[in-house]
């Protein structure tokens, strides 16, 4: 049983798959998603591991950076951004907001609330900009889906490239800096030593050591 969030499921699990056909075809995984679990759910060890990105955590649990992932945008490819990329240019477009981290019932946005709103609003906000957000939602492939309607989305690369072959979309370097994200694997101690269980993570350790997408 993994908690995946969005991202992790949309990045890693794909791989983690391909892994398991080959390594251990018996295996079946019950990917959970951060909604369907509490902190409590992976201390008693009812979840065998949760991939996320956190910003805090219990000190008992056991945890590894799987990677570190800038930011890119997804832009139709006829966009005006397209043609003028400057951020006074990306400021001006519609944009989608895309993340969910941590764990329990998510809770509306609110588009004044910068720290909630994260690592691409916190940048702009450093610099003293805003962007206009039409769509919030959790799920990165519905992101994904609407940027081809032309709403900007600037989500963290390794989901970004999945759609990089798309005819309608640009895949494009943010015009500001965005400090990266960490994608982490937590466990219980309940769980450090059992044989699978470090198997099963020295797996997904691998799995996402190897084919990263550039």
């Amino acid at each position: 049983r993994i908690m995946a969030s969005d991202y992790a499921a949309s990045t890693l699990m794909p791989r983690l798959l391909e892994q398991l056909k080959v390594h251990a075809p018996n295996v079946a995984l019950d990917i959970m998603t951060p909604s369907d679990i509490s902190f409590h759910d992976v201390d008693n060890g009812k979840v065998d591991l949760a991939i996320n990105r956190f910003e805090k955590l219990p000190q008992s649990f056991h945890q590894k950076k799987l990677w570190e992932d800038r930011f890119s945008c997804l832009i139709r490819h006829d966009h005006p951004l397209v043609q003028e990329y400057t951020l006074a240019n990306y400021l001006k477009a519609e944009h989608i907001w895309v993340s969910k981290t941590g764990f329990g019932v998510g809770v509306g946005m609110d588009t004044h609330d910068v720290q909630k709103l994260g690592w691409v609003d916190e940048a702009l906000a450093h610099l003293g900009h805003k962007r206009t957000i039409k769509v919030f939602t959790r799920n990165y492939h519905v992101a994904m889906h609407l940027a081809r309607q032309g709403l900007v989305a600037t989500l963290p690369r390794q989901a970004a490239v999945i759609y990089r072959d798309d005819a309608e979309l640009v895949l494009r370097e943010p015009p500001f800096e965005i400090p990266p994200v960490e994608l982490t694997m937590i466990w219980s101690p309940l769980l450090q030593h059992d044989a699978g269980h470090r198997w099963f993570r020295q797996l997904v350790t691998d799995t996402a050591a190897q084919g990263q997408y550039e």
